[in-house]
């Protein structure tokens, strides 16, 4: 005895399939992007207490606040010609300064700030501005073309460029 599938069902069966791989795939390539960040944070920090990687959903609306907070220019950057941002431009050197900078202008360094790059799909890490993150700040970059550390409830960035600027922008 032969069943016979129409041809419908049958392509209507293929698209669901294919529609599950792609659906395995994604949450694959999510698990691999998480584990990527938490092997380098465990190497940068020794201690997972340190940090806490994000889900997707945290991580997207910790982005949308940042784009909805400052302004980005169309090449993925923050238009820092924008007046609504005050800004200050450091070089390599000044990256250690980065906390007593900020804590002259008005910030608590102490809450919590969220790491995430520009350009691929990592998720979003909490963690706090500490001295250790600045000094392994060129590793932690490695993963991302552009990185940015954003303190939502104080409305600051730290926004570490692709091209070597590092600015600091606070509204």
């Amino acid at each position: 005895m032969k069943i016979r599938v129409n041809k419908e069902e049958r392509q209507k069966r293929l698209n669901e399939i294919v529609e599950e791989r792609k659906q395995k795939e994604i949450i694959q390539q999510a698990i691999q992007k998480e584990n990527e960040v938490k092997i380098l944070l465990q190497e940068v920090f020794g201690e997972m207490e340190l940090f806490e990687i994000l889900d997707s959903n945290t991580t997207n609306s910790i982005v949308e606040d940042f784009s909805e907070n400052f302004p980005i220019a169309f090449w993925n950057r923050i238009n820092w010609k924008n007046a609504i941002v005050n800004r200050v431009e450091l070089n390599d050197q000044g990256i250690k300064s980065i906390p007593s900078l900020l804590i002259s202008k008005g910030f608590d360094t102490s809450i919590p700030i969220y790491i995430f790059w520009g350009y691929d799909n990592h998720p979003c890490v909490k963690t706090k501005l500490t001295e250790e993150l600045l000094s392994n700040i060129e590793d932690i970059v490695w993963l991302g073309n552009d990185l940015y550390l954003y303190c939502p409830t104080q409305k600051y960035v730290i926004e570490f460029f692709h091209d070597d600027t590092v600015n600091i922008g606070w509204i």
